[in-house]
């Protein structure tokens, strides 16, 4: 299946290239901003706001862009304290770039991204500490090529499916310093238990927000009607051999203003076909709203694994200009979650975040702190955890 499917990516890139030459060089009215059509968390657009643009002589725009993140990691386990210099799996360090080309009444588009493979956050545990440059195809984020017409948008390839970012929305600006769940934070760290020893429990185990993510997928989206668009896919996972799940997605989006009010809001149901064993369905959801005047912002996600583990999670920030150098960006979150690992299991976690922008420099300088508790039904009792994020980001 994944041999077919890379087959039919190279002949839809070769269609691109031969309908891209048949057509005449046609100014363009405005860039394409792909994030802004199908990618719903806002600071994943960001890395674009100021990208190396080129314009060919076929008419296309050529995008380059990308960023570095690396960030400082201190983990209190209860017994043992863990540092290190990684690269934040939040948002990690990355490269890529968008070619776009105006076909008649369309726009053809192509995209590619990997991250460079640098130690990642989420790899990190009490007990090992990944190389720092360790790249394999697993970075590989994007390689796709899509359609856009007044039909809605079709798209092929490496990406996202219909229902990634869905549980994710977030109008904070703060994601960098603390994701909805934290699995990309410190997700391989353990718990350790009352008598101080290690257990098998990570951070990533009992914290998900059952969002979607990318995958090698076919995907439609409908054309934007009263600020609703409506999104399926299926795909597979091409990186992982050992992984031969189909993944099937449909999405719904919403977004708008009430008076002073920017909303957002988005919903998704997953169903994961596995031959090697259980089928997994998983619905979620989240809404982000902004206060316009203010920069007060609220964001709300919930999910739920059908018959499985569940969540609620909420953040409230505000965002303004507080130094002339750009956005100063503050919130608090807490995380709650059931049944995760057994029934009767109980997850918590909450935080405290910030975020100075420097527009003129491209940088974002952030840090973020968050306690994690966990306990179940077991005889085990496992200590509360504490997690410290704090970086710089370097984007163009």
């Amino acid at each position: 299946m994944a041999k077919d499917l890379s087959r039919c990516m190279v002949c839809a890139m070769s269609l691109w290239a031969s309908a891209a030459a048949a057509q005449q060089p046609q100014p363009m009215e405005a860039d394409f901003d792909y994030d802004a059509a199908v990618e719903d968390v806002p600071i994943e657009s960001e890395a674009y706001e100021a990208p190396l643009t080129f314009r060919l002589l076929s008419g296309s725009v050529l995008n380059f862009y990308g960023q570095f993140n690396p960030a400082y990691q201190y983990f209190d386990d209860g017994g043992e304290t863990t540092s290190n210099i990684v690269d934040n799996g939040n948002w990690n360090s990355r490269v890529g770039f968008t070619i776009t080309r105006p076909v008649d009444e369309g726009t053809v588009r192509v995209r590619f991204e990997t991250g460079l493979g640098l130690r990642s956050s989420a790899l990190v545990w009490q007990e090992l500490t990944p190389d720092w440059i360790d790249w394999q195809r697993t970075a590989l984020r994007w390689f796709e090529v899509a359609g856009d017409t007044k039909y809605g948008t079709v798209s092929f390839g490496q990406g996202s499916t219909a229902s990634d970012g869905s549980a994710g929305l977030d109008d904070s600006y703060t994601f960098q310093a603390g994701a909805t769940d934290s699995s990309d934070g410190f997700g391989s760290f353990r718990f350790r238990d009352s008598n101080g020893n290690l257990t098998n429990v990570t951070i990533g185990q009992v914290n998900n927000n059952f969002d979607g993510a990318r995958r090698f997928r076919a995907r439609y989206d409908t054309p934007v009607v009263a600020g609703v668009m409506l999104s399926t896919s299926y795909g597979k996972n091409v990186l992982v051999e050992e992984d031969n799940r189909d993944y099937y997605d449909v999405a719904g989006r919403w977004i708008g203003d009430v008076g002073d009010f920017a909303i957002r809001a988005a919903a998704s149901y997953q169903w994961q076909n596995n031959p090697d064993g259980d089928d997994t369905r998983r619905l979620a959801g989240s809404a982000t709203v902004v206060h316009t005047p203010t920069g007060l912002n609220l964001a709300l996600s919930a999910g739920q694994e059908v018959d499985g583990a569940s969540y609620v999670w909420g953040r409230a920030g505000w965002r303004n200009e507080v130094f002339a150098v750009g956005p100063t960006s503050v919130s608090v979150d807490y995380y709650y979650g059931r049944d995760f690992l057994s029934d009767g299991a109980v997850t918590e976690n909450y935080g405290v975040y910030a975020v100075q922008t420097f527009d003129n420099q491209s940088i974002d300088v952030y840090g973020g702190v968050r306690k994690f508790t966990y306990g179940d039904d077991e005889a085990i009792t496992y200590q509360d955890a504490y997690g410290v994020l704090a970086g710089v980001r370097f984007f163009f």
